[in-house]
C-alpha cells in the first residue's frame, strides 16, 4: 500500500485508537441479451474506506467514498473537532493484532484480460447449435478483483487480494404445453473459459427434464438424497445462528438448552477451515481482520464452538484467537460414501426457501427431484413434491454421504442421504 507510512505518520501524534479499512475493486463484464441480440460491456473501478476513531470509550465511524489520502486526512482532522463523541460503548478497544500478513489467493490478473477476451468466450456460447426448441435465455461473464487493506494504531497492517471470474449460462425450452430452463454457474480463480462440455451438460439435462413423466409418488415415509447445493442452503441457516450474541439474546435456536448435545450421527465432524487446498474462496481474515484459525464447530455432531466478535470475546475473557464468521466449512466423514445406493429419490432444487422459519427451522417446500434406478442412474424427473420437516429432524436422519465435494465455493460439503422423511 503506497500510503502506509503517510497514514501512520498522520495518526501518531494524536492519542487516539483508530483503525482503517480500505477496499479497492475493479471488474470487467459482458452480458448477452438474446431478445435484442445485444452484447453489453462494462468496466468499473472504485474504492472506499471506513475510518473508526476511539477515545474515552467512545467512537466515531466515518465512511469515505472514492478513497484518497487527502480525503482521509480531511476526515481525520474534522473528527478531531468533535472529540466528545456521542456514541458510547465501554467495550470498544482496538484489537491487538500485530502480525503483518499479505497473501494473494488469486491465480488471475485482471490486467491480462480484455473485454475482447470476454467477447471471444461469449461467442462460443452464443454460436452453439442447440437442439431443436432450445434457445439461449441469458449469458453473462465477468472478472473482478478486490484488494482489502487494514491498518490500525496497534501498527497492524494486512492486505488480502481476491481476484475471480464467473460464468452464467442459461438455456430454455418452450412450447404450448411445457416451459423449463436450466443453467450452469461457474466461479473460478482462473481466466474465464466457456467449455463446449459445459454447454452440452446443460443441454442434455434440460432435454431429460422435459420428458413426459409418468411417475406418481404416493405420500409416505421415504429415504431421500439432497444434492450438495441444497445441503449448503440448510447449513447456511445453521451457521447464521451460531454467533454468541444471538445465542445470548435468545435470537437463535441454539439458545435452547441441550438442543445440540447430540442429534447427528457420531461419524460426522464439521470444521471451520480458512485455508482448504485447491478451494476457491479461502478467507485469511475474518470481518474484523483477525487471522482466521481452524476451529472444530461440531465434533461427532456435538456443538463445540460459537462465533465471537471482538466485543463478545472480551466479555467472555477470550483471547484474540476467536473467529467472528464462517470461512470454509469442511465435512469430515468416517462412514459410507456411496449415498445413491441407499435411496431412489434425489432432490436437486427447492422453491421458496426464504419461507423456512429461522426461529423454529421448520419448513414445507416444493421440490424438483429425480427418480433413480437400481443402478443409481436418473430415470425420471418430477416437479412439485412437498417435503415437510425441520432442519434438526433433517440432519438427525443423515444416513450416508457421497464423494462430490464442491470446490468452487467456501463449503467443502457433499451430497447427503437421509432416512425416514415424510413426502406428501
Amino acid at each position: 500500500m503506497e500510503n502506509k507510512e503517510k497514514i501512520l505518520k498522520l495518526f501518531e501524534k494524536y492519542k487516539v485508537d483508530w483503525f482503517l479499512n480500505i477496499s479497492q475493486t475493479s471488474s470487467k463484464s459482458l452480458e448477452y441479451s438474446p431478445l435484442h441480440k445485444e452484447k453489453s460491456f462494462e468496466s468499473n473501478e472504485s474504492s472506499g474506506a471506513s475510518l473508526t476513531l476511539i477515545k474515552n470509550n467512545k467512537k466515531w465511524v466515518y465512511k469515505i467514498d472514492s478513497y484518497s489520502f487527502s480525503k482521509l486526512e480531511n476526515a481525520f482532522l474534522n473528527i478531531l473537532e468533535f472529540i466528545d463523541f456521542w456514541e458510547f460503548d465501554k467495550d470498544i478497544k482496538v484489537p491487538e493484532i500485530y502480525d503483518e500478513i499479505t497473501k494473494d489467493f488469486s491465480n488471475i490478473d485482471l490486467n491480462d484480460i480484455s473485454l475482447k477476451d470476454l467477447e471471444t468466450e461469449a461467442d462460443i456460447f452464443i454460436n452453439y447449435d442447440f437442439a431443436k426448441n432450445l434457445k439461449i435465455e441469458w449469458f453473462s461473464i465477468w472478472v473482478s478483483g478486490v484488494t482489502n487493506t487494514y491498518i490500525n494504531s496497534a501498527w497492524s497492517f494486512k492486505t488480502q487480494i481476491d481476484n475471480s471470474s464467473s460464468l452464467f449460462m442459461e438455456i430454455t425450452w418452450e412450447n404450448a404445453w411445457v416451459w423449463d430452463t436450466n443453467y450452469k454457474y461457474i466461479s473460478s480463480k482462473q481466466k474465464p473459459k466457456v467449455s463446449i462440455k459445459d454447454i452440452k451438460e446443460i443441454e442434455k439435462e434440460l432435454i431429460f427434464k422435459l420428458k413426459d413423466s409418468k411417475t406418481k409418488l404416493n405420500p409416505w415415509i421415504y429415504d431421500i438424497a439432497l444434492d450438495r447445493d441444497l445441503v449448503i442452503e440448510f447449513l447456511d441457516i445453521v451457521f447464521s445462528n451460531m454467533s454468541n450474541e444471538q445465542i445470548r439474546l435468545w435470537l437463535s435456536l441454539f439458545a435452547k438448552n441441550n438442543i445440540w448435545d447430540k442429534i447427528f450421527w457420531d461419524n460426522f465432524t464439521i470444521i471451520n477451515n480458512p485455508n482448504l487446498e485447491n478451494y476457491t474462496w479461502n478467507i485469511l481474515f475474518d470481518k474484523e481482520w483477525v487471522t482466521q484459525k481452524k476451529t472444530i464447530l461440531f465434533e461427532k455432531w456435538v456443538f463445540k464452538a460459537k462465533f465471537y466478535d471482538y466485543k463478545n470475546a472480551l466479555k467472555t475473557s477470550l483471547d484474540n484467537l476467536w473467529n467472528s464468521q464462517v470461512s470454509n466449512i469442511e465435512f469430515v466423514w468416517e462412514g459410507n460414501s456411496d449415498y445413491l445406493k441407499w435411496c431412489k429419490i434425489l432432490f436437486t432444487n427447492l422453491m421458496a426457501f426464504h419461507t423456512v422459519d429461522e426461529m423454529t427451522w421448520k419448513f414445507s417446500l416444493l421440490w424438483e427431484w429425480y427418480l433413480l434406478s437400481d443402478s443409481w442412474e436418473k430415470v425420471d424427473y418430477i416437479k412439485n413434491i412437498s417435503l415437510s420437516s425441520d432442519i434438526i429432524e433433517l440432519f438427525s436422519n443423515i444416513k450416508s454421504i457421497w464423494d462430490d465435494f464442491k470446490k468452487d465455493w467456501n463449503y467443502k460439503v457433499p451430497s447427503l442421504s437421509f432416512s425416514n422423511l415424510k413426502i406428501v
